[in-house]
């Protein structure tokens, strides 16, 4: 059954660089630790016939779409529903062993277009945001940190993981509207966000956006330990192994970026180009979402 892309709900961003910069390696086994809906990895496989995928997901309700995704391949893959931050000690890898690493941390448009999920300001739906919804670890939704963090605690969030200008006011506001009302709602919240920051412009993603964002990275723990993680890669990649990173906004990139430098600098690494690339405006008008992505690229030594 050959799938189209249609039926993935999720467009893979920059799917042709990575398969490109897959291709350098021997093809023999990839590690695609945000597997989503199978999106890069169908395109892998297809690309490449003797290579195998081991696919990770802390969502299960993904991973499961990405079995029906990319049955066609069978044993060809394997699952795991974990945190991909734990990959290394939880399932038996090999050191040295390994062809190829992608790390896709993004929302996919199924996750966004999941209405008791709430990770999306334009479907009116309960403040959630946890990807995992099961694990003890991730206990706190996206409605306990609105409606019970002080509003130093808040303003930290929206600056850490948002780069947000107006954080302390919008945090004021926050806790002034709590005190009548619960803000359990996404459109509850992106009201309050529009009467502090306004209305996108034209051509403007709306401000809502940055603090859902801020909001998911927190209640996710996304950036918690991404740097130790990095570090670890290389001990598990091949010779000629490489590297594939997307980010989608600069707090994650910037650790991205550093630690990959300092791998780089140490001659662990080699950076395959010293900046990162970027979509091409055919990919960004077929998928707008792509518009902010950087993919950076290296190559284990």
């Amino acid at each position: 059954m050959e799938m189209k892309q249609s039926q993935l709900l999720h467009y893979p961003i920059m799917h042709r660089e990575i398969v490109e910069a897959f291709a350098l390696t021997d093809r023999n086994i990839f590690i695609d630790c945000t597997l989503g809906m199978g999106g890069h990895s169908l395109h892998i496989l297809d690309s490449f016939d003797n290579t195998s995928v081991v696919g990770v997901d802390i969502d299960m309700e993904s991973l499961n779409k990405a079995k029906i995704n990319l049955s066609k391949f069978k044993d060809r893959v394997k699952y795991y529903n974990i945190d991909y931050m734990n990959i290394f000690q939880s399932i038996g890898l090999l050191k040295k062993k390994i062809s190829g690493i992608l790390v896709d941390p993004g929302i996919s448009m199924y996750q966004l277009k999941e209405e008791t999920r709430g990770f999306s300001h334009n479907i009116n739906s309960p403040l959630d945001m946890r990807k995992d919804r099961t694990s003890e670890r991730y206990v706190e939704t996206a409605y306990d940190v609105v409606n019970s963090y002080s509003e130093r605690q808040l303003t930290d969030i929206f600056l850490d993981y948002g780069d947000i200008k107006r954080a302390p006011i919008l945090s004021k506001k926050i806790i002034e509207t709590r005190l009548f009302k619960k803000i359990d709602t996404t459109f509850k919240l992106k009201e309050i966000v529009e009467k502090i920051m306004g209305f996108p412009k034209k051509g403007r993603s709306h401000p809502a956006a940055k603090v859902f964002q801020a909001l998911r990275i927190y209640v996710n723990r996304e950036l918690d330990g991404l740097g130790e993680f990095i570090n670890k890669i290389p001990d598990y990649l091949k010779s000629g192994g490489v590297i594939a990173f997307l980010t989608f906004h600069s707090i994650e990139d910037r650790i991205v970026k550093r630690t990959l430098k300092k791998l780089n600098d140490s001659s662990v690494i080699s950076l395959i180009k010293p900046y990162p690339m970027t979509p091409t405006d055919k990919e960004i008008k077929e998928n707008s979402a792509s518009a902010p992505a950087k993919l950076r690229v290296a190559k284990v030594l």
